[in-house]
């Protein structure tokens, strides 16, 4: 009976260890299997005043959904609106009021001085989602705003803006918390 119990817990432990060393290789990227995704968090946005750009509002949304997986942007339905986006005659500016909250308006000045409408609001959307202006001129990245070039068409969000925004959407408390206005995104 001895060595039968000896067998056992040395199944018992290799088991353990093995299953302790797959869960370690996949939580470092070296495993094939998906961990199960956060919950989802859903913000529901209003375009129907956004006039001739609620197509491009739309395009940014649909661009956001498909880089992260925990956050998702919808229109929105009656009153569940959490983000209202206007169009005016002034520049693109946003003006959270914490993660998945706020105004952005579609400004036409930096339509009209050759900005792409859908990665303008691609990027209006990123301020609503937590992100800060980078200004790094790079079209790769979307919240480089007015500081790349007006032939930059690119509405894919960069990964570590990606990373971010699910980071904030994951409930970081300084992001949830903070009122923030990014009214000179498209201005020189």
């Amino acid at each position: 009976m001895t060595t039968t119990l000896r067998r056992t817990a040395r199944s018992l432990a290799a088991g353990v260890t093995l299953l302790l060393s797959l869960t370690l290789v996949q939580g470092l990227g070296g495993g094939t299997a998906v961990a199960a995704p956060a919950a989802v968090r859903i913000v529901y946005y209003d375009a129907s005043q956004a006039q001739e750009f609620k197509a491009a509002v739309d395009e940014g949304a649909a661009a956001w959904n498909k880089a992260v997986r925990n956050v998702q942007l919808k229109p929105a339905t009656g009153g569940t609106a959490a983000v209202r986006v206007y169009a005016d005659n002034g520049w693109p500016r946003t003006y959270q009021n914490g993660f998945g909250r706020g105004t952005v308006y579609m400004g036409r000045e930096a339509v009209n001085d050759g900005f792409y409408p859908p990665r303008i609001a691609t990027h209006e959307l990123g301020h609503i989602l937590g992100l800060p202006d980078n200004r790094n001129g790079r079209c790769d990245y979307l919240m480089s705003g007015h500081s790349s070039p007006t032939s930059c068409q690119s509405t894919i969000p960069h990964a570590t803006e990606a990373a971010q925004v699910e980071r904030n959407a994951g409930g970081v408390a300084a992001v949830l918390a903070r009122e923030t206005s990014y009214a000179d995104c498209f201005v020189f």
